[in-house]
């Protein structure tokens, strides 16, 4: 019991002595917004959607997607707060992969509501994602509408790319 008592009392005895050590507190600068905006960014336009108003930025972005070579290409439009660079939504706008197309996105404002629609076109699949978005009292974008739907990548020209071919396995008997 007296044992017990005395290793108790030394971990005790261990950590109020770790405790007492003066300690490093790192400080982390915490950006005001969460935009990657390049500077290669061109204001292209600007809307206003229920008393709010937004810029839209189109972004030659720097960074690729992990499947592009350097000579491919990646612009993304961004939307802001009016005057300033706090992003509220953005989607890809043109990329390239070896050269050909691999996404366009669109979007356009109807009534109170920002439609964005992406296209991408893939060798596995080609799909358009259509987001509906609306701003919530702080001007805040808040999506209230997400679909998707196929595309036949055989219907488009050669600059895009298309769905290759699986072979079915032979299941011989």
């Amino acid at each position: 019991m007296k044992s017990i008592f005395i290793v108790f009392a030394f971990i005790l005895g261990a950590f109020s002595g770790h405790s007492q050590q003066k300690k490093i507190k790192k400080t982390v600068a915490v950006p005001v917004s969460y935009s990657n905006t390049a500077k290669e960014s061109q204001r292209i336009a600007k809307i206003k959607l229920k008393g709010h108003v937004y810029d839209v930025y189109q972004n030659n972005m720097n960074t690729l997607m992990s499947e592009q070579t350097p000579n491919d290409v990646l612009i993304e439009y961004d939307f802001t707060f009016g005057n300033t660079k706090s992003t509220v939504a953005n989607i890809q706008k043109y990329a390239t992969i070896k050269g050909k197309i691999a996404r366009e996105g669109f979007y356009k404002v109807k009534g109170d509501t920002l439609i964005l629609t992406v296209n991408y076109y893939d060798p596995y699949h080609g799909g358009a994602v259509i987001e509906s978005y609306v701003p919530d009292k702080k001007g805040w974008l808040r999506e209230v509408k997400s679909e998707m739907k196929p595309i036949d990548t055989d219907t488009v020209s050669e600059k895009y790319i298309k769905t290759e071919m699986m072979a079915a396995p032979y299941l011989g008997h």
